[in-house]
């Protein structure tokens, strides 16, 4: 079972969102956005039954109940709670509107704030949270299709790896990697170059990751048993990284098979795999 995980909309919360339930979700939420549009925008309805559909007239009772001075469209009911919009027309500065739109054959509800404050949105979100496992931000959406987008031109008439292929069967190859994942490469260049993979999403002890040997060109799966990046503490970090053999003395340490560490353009991580 997928670990359960949301957008940053909790964060930041824009003013349109999507909400999606899926309990078999991929090792990457990235990969799940992805895979939510691909399915809308791309006809692959058949695999979007992988998602859950909501009773959203719970979530709607909860909804009224927190804002039960707000005046409710007269056809919210009308619509056995498909479909809402209700709306404070006494609030200071104009107008505030609460809109939900449960679209897409019921496998996502589109929710719309206006005028609303901060805290009135987070409400909402932390109801909506309690529904769907994925509150997601327009920017979310793009972000996903974005790096989906990336993995999917290609120059060559034959295309590297099938994106739907990886996402739905979790075929991953080392090509897709190379495209989606954050990669460290040691011995670059030489016979025995090897190169570990981690996600670009936030990545925690017992998440997957992978190893690929150049010498014998096979792809290994690996599992993160620690992690530790600079931006936590980087005082801490750099006095880590006085010694030579840190990540050596770190295998024995937290039990792992082999390490890396990852320079990035925002952080960098120093890593320990056990091999799956």
């Amino acid at each position: 079972m997928a670990k359960k995980k949301t957008g940053n909309a909790a964060q930041n919360i824009a003013d349109e969102l999507y909400c999606f339930k899926i309990d078999e979700a991929f090792e990457s939420d990235q990969d799940t956005i992805a895979f939510f549009w691909l399915c809308i925008y791309e006809n692959y309805m058949d695999q979007a039954a992988k998602y859950d559909k909501v009773d959203v007239s719970k979530l709607n009772d909860e909804i009224l109940s927190a804002f039960s001075t707000w005046d409710i469209e007269e056809n919210w009911e009308e619509n056995n709670f498909v479909t809402g919009r209700l709306a404070d027309r006494n609030a200071p500065g104009g107008e505030k509107v609460l809109r939900l739109y449960n679209g897409y054959l019921g496998w996502m509800l589109i929710v719309e704030f206006e005028n609303m404050d901060e805290e009135e949105k987070k409400t909402v979100v932390s109801l909506l949270e309690k529904y769907y496992n994925h509150v997601t931000s327009d920017f979310d959406k793009k972000k996903a299709l974005k790096k989906r987008n990336e993995a999917a031109l290609e120059p060559d008439p034959e295309p590297k790896y099938d994106i739907m292929d990886v996402l739905i069967n979790g075929n991953i190859c080392r090509e897709y990697l190379e495209d989606c994942w954050d990669v460290s490469s040691y011995n670059e260049g030489e016979d025995c170059q090897i190169d570990y993979y981690i996600k670009k999403d936030d990545n925690v002890a017992g998440d997957t990751a992978y190893m690929y040997s150049h010498e014998d060109d096979e792809l290994r799966k690996l599992q993160i048993v620690h992690i530790i990046s600079r931006s936590s503490d980087p005082d801490a970090y750099d006095k880590l990284l006085e010694d030579d053999d840190v990540l050596i003395s770190g295998e024995e340490e937290y039990g792992a098979d082999c390490s890396a560490e990852f320079i990035l353009l925002c952080d960098s991580f120093l890593v320990w795999f056990k091999e799956v």
